[in-house]
């Protein structure tokens, strides 16, 4: 803060000096700024023991760079060969001082240009460094390496430049170069802090290369409840010719219910890294009711299918078959295909588009009739990364259809979702979801003459504390408000699930 304001202040005082006295005043800010930060290969051990740090949402590892050069003390600042007018040295002053403000306020978009600029006129180690570690923090990770090895071309005993040309190098996936800078840094003998990072990055190069990756996860849990059947306040309903009233389980019941999830999944990569894989992935989910065990549903779902993995860029088809259940008897059967493309178009936004067919037969044509089914979705789904991807907020629009054998069990829906997910020091993970959907179906449902549209309000908090190594406890809340034109199909539901699991 006291540098900021000094270079803001000291820039700015009118220019009425001689020639010779404009060009100590420039090496005068340099030097200034050196006082201020290390002067040796490593830098601040406090800065250099940050090291790298893994991003768990995308398994990313991000070296922290800090302002200040880390060069050697006999090593001299490098300028272009050319003689400058007093206007010139007072212009790119001013410049530098703008760009270092914003740089030390974190506003690397903003600063990289300026940098970029005066480099032009003035490159000094000084300079390539903040172009560098900029350029790091605004996703233009070939930029800084670009800048980086240049420094390591002016001296080669930048040790902390070379830890930065690493990190840069596993952002672009280029993990034996990456491997080769490590390796270099490891024999310099630099301080345990820093040895400890190194370590780091080195065993997130082999997880990052690793040809088979795996994942499981269990949870167990109980829920309450407030409408398992998904029915009406009202036990007598108007229908078209008179009243209809409902037995004692078409209506609203309360229960409490044992949950269970199991899911676990095999990527494969097939090539290099950033080409082809092949993911493959099973989940299993039931409830199973205390009291009313006629409501309970088991779902089973195995899907594989290709992903194409580029810089900037997945691609994913996967194909599937889903098991359902319904008290004790079987449901249904739904083969899917769900492609689906995400952009990432910076560090801090990207762009999904997906698109999913599904066919969906039934088992007991006579409890069941007109019901076997073709569902197609479209959504485009706009995701913002925060803070180093500890906070997302996505955003979803989407559309469906489902084409029935019957007509009146047809319908076409549109949908609108927001989400937040945020990751705190604490390993407490924190959810937040609302959805509105208005499904309107082509015919009216037997017993009404008025055609059937449901607009649903869905309200989710997901509450997760990791409790030890892979072990966990969540808490999640579920409100359904389903405002429908027909009494049988209005209902608000309830659900409050607490559960415990271990996942590897």
């Amino acid at each position: 803060m006291f540098l900021r304001e000094y270079l803001k202040n000291f820039l700015y005082i009118p220019w009425r000096r001689k020639y010779f006295l404009n060009i100590f005043l420039f090496f005068l800010i340099f030097s200034l700024f050196h006082l201020f930060c290390p002067q040796s290969s490593w830098g601040d051990q406090d800065v250099a023991s940050k090291g790298v740090k893994n991003d768990s949402s995308e398994g990313k590892i991000i070296a922290q760079a800090d302002a200040g050069l880390l060069r050697d003390e006999k090593e001299e600042p490098k300028i272009k060969p050319r003689t400058m007018k007093p206007q010139e040295m007072e212009a790119i002053e001013s410049k530098l001082t703008e760009a270092l403000i914003l740089y030390y306020d974190g506003k690397f978009g903003q600063a990289l240009p300026i940098f970029n600029s005066i480099s032009t006129e003035v490159e000094t180690l000084d300079i390539m460094w903040w172009i560098g570690t900029s350029a790091m923090k605004t996703g233009k990770a070939q930029l800084a390496v670009e800048k980086f090895q240049k420094m390591l071309a002016v001296n080669p005993k930048l040790y902390r430049v070379r830890l930065e040309l690493a990190a840069a190098y596993f952002s672009l996936g280029r993990y034996q170069e990456a491997r080769k800078e490590l390796d270099i840094v490891k024999a310099s003998n630099p301080p345990d802090e820093v040895l400890k990072n190194i370590e780091k990055l080195l065993a997130a190069i082999d997880e990052s290369t690793r040809k088979v990756i795996t994942g499981f996860r269990f949870s167990q849990g109980i829920q309450w409840d407030s409408n398992i059947s998904s029915g009406p306040d009202k036990r007598e309903l108007s229908v078209t010719g008179g009243t209809l009233t409902l037995d004692t389980d078409a209506g609203k019941l309360r229960d409490w219910a044992s949950i269970t999830n199991v899911s676990g999944s095999v990527l494969y990569d097939v090539g290099e890294r950033q080409g082809l894989m092949w993911n493959s992935s099973a989940e299993l989910y039931k409830s199973a009711y205390f009291s009313h065990g006629k409501f309970n549903y088991m779902l089973l779902d195995v899907t594989t299918g290709p992903w194409w993995v580029d810089r900037q860029d997945i691609l994913k088809v996967p194909l599937g078959v889903s098991n359902q259940e319904y008290g004790s008897d079987r449901l249904s059967w739904i083969f899917h295909i769900s492609p689906n493309y995400e952009h990432y178009f910076n560090p801090n936004f990207s762009l999904r588009a997906l698109h999913s067919v599904s066919r969906e037969n039934f088992f007991d044509a006579s409890k069941n009739d007109g019901l076997d089914n073709t569902t197609r979705r479209y959504e485009l789904s706009p995701n913002f990364f925060l803070d180093n991807r500890r906070h997302i907020i996505s955003l979803a629009v989407g559309h469906e259809d489902c084409d029935a054998e019957v007509r009146r069990n047809s319908y076409s829906a549109r949908y609108l979702s927001l989400s937040f997910y945020s990751k705190f020091p604490t390993k407490t993970d924190l959810f937040l979801k609302y959805q509105f959907a208005e499904k309107s179906y082509k015919l009216p449902p037997p017993l009404y003459t008025d055609d059937r549209t449901d607009r649903r309000h869905t309200y989710t908090v997901v509450l997760s504390q990791e409790i030890y190594k892979n072990t966990f406890t969540s808490f999640t809340f579920n409100y359904i408000d389903n405002n429908s034109t027909t009494e049988l199909y209005d209902f608000t539901k309830e659900t409050y699930t607490l559960s415990v699991g271990f996942y590897f």
